[in-house]
């Protein structure tokens, strides 16, 4: 049966650097192991094309897509380009990590029509950052969303996380009102969890890590909530 599809969802499992709670699946990687995944994805691509025709979002996942090297990134769309139309995709997302947020690469997300960013930024507190094994700092997450927007890109969603040892929404709220000074479409909040087979869940069988207990993290999530309401802001 030939049944057609509208919305895609590709998955690059590749980061610069694992994160202490992630679970997704991912690894550290070399360019060429990157490039011969990127080769047997389009042959995936090649095979699954007929299926593409009413294709109308598309979204590019992780990993951190943004890990790609550029050419292997532009190789990729280009081919992708080739079997729909992207210009008429209503919404195209990628997932990108700050550090990797460059002119170049905004100019290469421009050429393709991507019209929408995810952006891991996950806190603005250099501490948490840390905590969380992110590699970049606060002054990094604000330049690549002005970055962004300086090429025109208005769709920008910021990941936040709360909820690691000793938080409290007087941090958080501090992470909040960065946030929503920086003019971006959308905001996602998450608080942490343990998974299984995580740096992070290693630390919580070794008693090394404590999650904070369920009532405080509902209590900050429920002001977190009446914060965005006041900002008007929609979660």
């Amino acid at each position: 049966m030939n049944e057609k599809i509208n919305a895609l969802y590709i998955h690059i499992p590749f980061c610069n650097k694992v994160c202490t709670y992630c679970d997704f699946y991912k690894m550290v990687a070399k360019d060429s192991l990157k490039e011969k995944y990127i080769i047997y994805l389009l042959k995936e691509l090649q095979l699954k094309k007929m299926y593409l025709q009413n294709i109308n979002t598309i979204y590019i996942g992780g990993g951190t897509p943004s890990s790609l090297p550029l050419n292997l990134l532009d190789l990729f769309l280009k081919s992708l380009s080739k079997d729909i139309d992207l210009s008429k995709i209503s919404e195209f997302s990628i997932e990108l990590n700050p550090l990797d947020v460059t002119e170049e690469l905004c100019i290469l997300l421009k050429k393709y029509h991507i019209n929408r960013i995810s952006l891991g930024i996950q806190s603005f507190n250099n501490h948490k950052l840390r905590f969380l094994g992110r590699d970049h700092h606060k002054k990094d997450a604000i330049l690549a969303v002005k970055l962004l927007q300086k090429h025109g890109f208005t769709n920008i969603n910021i990941d936040l996380i709360y909820a690691i040892p000793k938080d409290n929404f007087i941090k958080i709220k501090k992470d909040l009102k960065i946030a929503t000074k920086l003019n971006i479409s959308h905001l996602s909040t998450y608080s942490l969890i343990v998974e299984e087979k995580t740096m992070l869940y290693n630390l919580y069988q070794k008693s090394i890590y404590k999650p904070i207990p369920e009532e405080k993290e509902y209590n900050i999530y429920m002001k977190i909530i009446a914060f965005l309401k006041k900002q008007l802001f929609i979660m």
